[in-house]
């Protein structure tokens, strides 16, 4: 029989030869490269959520089929006669379930397609338009307002222990913990 033999591995010990063993190898063993998940230590925001939450302006976004124009001085602007426009939404800031802030808003509107099986007329549908503008490194940042709260709560409740133990009585402890 002729061929059919697989060479050795270059390396002893080094497993199959698939696409991620082929990566390059640093020092400790690991592939190099870009890591799971995409970029980290990006922009972090130093602001507290609620601070955030009571100093920004709401955004205003307009729906439109048109597209923008760049402005000069001969040309209205788009806005103010936009006859594809289909409406408008307001993001007011939030704090998101996640710990994150922004801005957040939707909007029901109707936007009208050409429906070649109805005779060439327009079809109206109505569409759920939900806007989530997420400030870059907020989850987490700047020294939360609850996070002290909590902390301050922690050691109400370990005063009040330390009471009980010294034997002040469930009274005390229940001015301790005040």
């Amino acid at each position: 029989m002729v061929g059919g033999r697989k060479r050795a591995a270059a390396e002893e010990g080094s497993g199959p030869t698939t696409r991620a063993s082929k990566a390059a190898k640093t020092g400790d063993g690991a592939a190099a490269g870009k890591s799971k998940g995409g970029k980290r230590g990006g922009p972090k925001a130093n602001m507290a959520a609620n601070t955030f939450k009571a100093n920004a302006l709401p955004l205003h976004v307009n729906i439109t089929h048109t597209p923008p124009s760049v402005a000069d001085k001969n040309t209205v602007p788009a806005t103010a006669a936009d006859p594809g426009s289909l409406g408008s939404i307001t993001l007011v800031p939030s704090v998101f379930a996640t710990g994150s802030y922004g801005w957040k808003g939707n909007k029901r509107i109707q936007v009208e397609i050409s429906n070649p099986e109805g005779g060439g007329e327009k079809e109206k549908v109505h569409v759920q338009l939900t806007i989530n503008a997420t400030v870059l490194g907020s989850k987490g940042a700047g020294g939360d307002e609850d996070k002290e709260e909590k902390e301050a709560e922690e050691a109400k409740e370990e005063a009040a222990e330390e009471a009980k133990e010294n034997g002040d009585g469930e009274e005390n402890a229940e001015e301790a913990a005040e």
